[in-house]
């Protein structure tokens, strides 16, 4: 019996879930789908330069299992700029984590999801030195 499969955790959902090669309508194009478990881990790998380890490390999940994914990822993207297909972006095991905030000005602490991104102001002080809070 295969063992469960482990949550992944992402920082967000993306907000943009479909890429498609231009002047080509979609009833003609065939699509190659990225799990948004496997964005995650090429936007840790690949945009912010994160190493293997420390990606595993912010999903919470193996270094195998990371590898696994950006082999899975790069290969679509692969695919899909070579043979001029779309990409979606869809489905996946994965959990949105809260980022924590810190307010310098009124010592103010809170969690939010969504967009990625520090928020422009306080909810409690509408103050705007705010910093992402250490784990």
């Amino acid at each position: 019996m295969a063992r469960p499969r482990k949550c992944r955790w992402v920082e967000f959902e993306p907000g943009v879930t479909f890429f498609k090669p231009q002047g080509i309508p979609m009833r003609g194009l065939e699509q190659v789908v990225i799990s948004v478990d496997e964005l995650e881990a090429l936007r840790l790998s690949d945009y912010l330069g994160l190493n293997q380890e420390d990606v595993a490390q912010e999903m919470r999940v193996s270094r195998p299992t990371v590898t696994r994914m950006l082999a899975r990822a790069h290969r679509a993207v692969a695919e899909a700029l070579v043979y001029g297909k779309a990409i979606k972006i869809s489905g996946g095991d994965y959990q949105v984590t809260l980022r924590r905030f810190v307010c310098l000005d009124c010592e103010h602490i809170w969690d939010e999801t969504g967009a990625p991104g520090t928020p422009k102001n306080c909810p409690r002080c509408q103050g705007y030195a705010i910093q992402r809070f250490s784990r």
